[in-house]
């Protein structure tokens, strides 16, 4: 039996797995991943996703347990098992994403079963009225990812993942369908619950998401990213083993889950903004605006070192400290040496400013205990 051990000032708390099916019912593991889906969805998705449906009924009568959207607008479909998941559970993962795909975007919203009333209504919960991403772009994914086999991605979640289930998606993974499992570990005390969710095969994943064919407007965000990055790493040596992505976007970390610097790309052409920026990305949306709080309080002392800093929203709930550049294209980004050598300076600032010397490490402390 494993255990985990808690250490908070002297005391040190020993805590046993146990089986989480033992005392447990699937609507209780439905309930928890319906409210913070990021619980199973942490090493799988990078963008911020929320719950659209629980318990979805389909055309043919079946029902599935949860379907998540992300902020892109790309589907997850969920099933969910408090035992062992077996191969039952893939022919049902299967079974609902065609389904779904049976569907349009009126009757899934139209379903009683959405936490939103409309496509729209899910993108505002995003975004806000921000230009970080379209909101046509936002659609096309959702209708791919409704009518498109490789498109929808489907996740198994379960105590324990057996064997043949484990073989039986990577076979399916041979053939392009995006399915995953998740296992997870259990562990209770008198006063606490711990979960520590684990994604299966995620080499193999890794290794199967780099064989997407990338749209032109992929490959030059990947190539300006992996130019930028490069040149962050040889001055900021250890900062990162990232590697750049095909999105708009390019995270930096600081050592704290959902703080990170940012390279972000936002507005359309021929007026594209590049930020770079700490973003403040907690679920905790009060966490987020008390960090900001406490940096807007030190101002004046920031802008002696960067002198247009700015402060404000991203999407709904999130926070952020930024500077921006005009650069008009993704090709004017990529010709021009001047925002490529901006891009990797202000980096380097930020990351000095408020990593090396401690600064985040100082506001977080500050204003948990205020909370």
């Amino acid at each position: 039996m494993s255990y985990v051990v808690i250490k908070n000032s002297s005391n040190i708390e020993i805590i046993e797995e146990e089986n989480f099916s033992a005392d447990k019912r699937e609507e209780y593991l439905h309930k928890l991943i319906e409210g913070t889906p990021q619980i199973i969805l942490k090493d799988i998705a990078e963008r911020d996703v929320k719950t659209l449906a629980s318990h979805l009924r389909l055309p043919s009568g079946g029902e599935l347990d949860l379907l998540l959207v992300d902020s892109s607008g790309s589907l997850t479909i969920v099933e969910l098992k408090r035992g062992k998941g077996h191969r039952e559970a893939i022919a049902q993962l299967l079974d609902y994403a065609s389904d779904l795909q049976q569907m349009d975007e009126n009757e899934i919203f139209n379903s009683g079963k959405t936490q939103f009333n409309s496509l729209e209504e899910v993108f505002r919960s995003f975004y806000g009225n921000g230009e970080e991403y379209s909101y046509e772009e936002f659609r096309q994914n959702f209708l791919k990812s409704i009518k498109d086999p490789m498109k929808i991605q489907l996740v198994l979640a379960s105590y324990i993942i057996g064997d043949d289930t484990k073989r039986l998606v990577e076979w399916l993974r041979n053939f392009g369908i995006n399915i995953l499992c998740v296992e997870f570990e259990y562990y209770k005390s008198e006063d606490k619950e711990i979960f520590v969710p684990k994604l299966l095969d995620i080499g193999d994943i890794k290794k199967a998401s780099s064989k997407k064919t990338l749209t032109e407007t992929q490959k030059k965000y990947l190539r300006f990213f992996s130019e930028i990055l490069s040149r962050f790493k040889e001055i900021e040596e250890g900062a990162t083993e990232r590697r750049a992505t095909c999105d708009n976007w390019l995270q930096i970390p600081t050592g704290f889950g959902p703080i990170h610097f940012e390279w972000l790309f936002r507005g359309r052409e021929p007026n594209k903004m590049l930020e770079v920026g700490l973003h403040f990305e907690d679920v905790n949306e009060m966490l987020n605006q008390k960090l900001l709080e406490y940096f807007k309080s030190k101002e004046e002392g920031l802008r002696k070192e960067i002198m247009d800093i700015k402060f404000g929203k991203l999407g709904s709930k999130w926070r952020k400290i930024y500077v921006e550049k005009l650069v008009g294209s993704l090709d004017n980004a990529l010709n021009d040496e001047n925002i490529k050598e901006w891009a990797v300076m202000m980096m380097v600032k930020f990351y000095e400013v408020f990593k090396k010397r401690g600064e985040i490490d100082k506001a977080i402390q500050i204003v948990k205990s205020s909370i």
